[in-house]
């Protein structure tokens, strides 16, 4: 009897380790499930900062004009922190996100858009972008396919209201 050997390293080639080049400095960034889990956490929290802000619709309106500066400056140094904790984690480098943040003029735009290339680049090495391409191709071709019945429907139908 001869053993079948099976090189499975061979055959993935799993490699999820990129260099990034941001705010003028390199980082070595593993995209790995803690990573993933920083960015997601990021996400929740962003949600959960915006439901707030939803919700205080009625307080924010009974605020005069400089609490309600104070009150949105609060919030934009909390999305602020929140990523620059974040790219910390992803990074690997405390003081990583606070650093793109000052090297980019202090534009939370740019820790927005870092944030989201670093999980387009995750999504791309561990195949979430493929599945959700595919998601989306099904969803236009069954959209697509479903108007053709309809039409072809629509003209049988008519053809039989023509035919009396």
């Amino acid at each position: 009897m001869s053993a079948i050997n099976m090189d499975l390293d061979k055959r993935f080639k799993f490699n999820f380790k990129r260099q990034v080049i941001v705010g003028g400095k390199t980082y070595n960034v593993v995209f790995n499930d803690a990573n993933d889990q920083a960015l997601r956490d990021l996400q929740l929290e962003m949600q959960d900062l915006y439901s707030k802000q939803a919700k205080a619709t009625d307080e924010f309106e009974k605020m005069n004009v400089d609490q309600r500066k104070s009150y949105l400056a609060e919030q934009l140094k909390q999305v602020v922190k929140n990523c620059e904790e974040t790219l910390d984690k992803v990074l690997g480098k405390k003081g990583a996100g606070k650093s793109i943040y000052e090297y980019y003029d202090k534009q939370s735009y740019a820790l927005f858009k870092t944030i989201e290339a670093l999980r387009k680049t995750k999504e791309k090495l561990d195949g979430t972008y493929e599945a959700q391409q595919r998601e989306k191709h099904e969803a236009r071709t069954a959209q697509y396919t479903g108007r053709k019945k309809r039409v072809s429907e629509h003209a049988i139908a008519n053809k039989k209201r023509g035919s009396k």
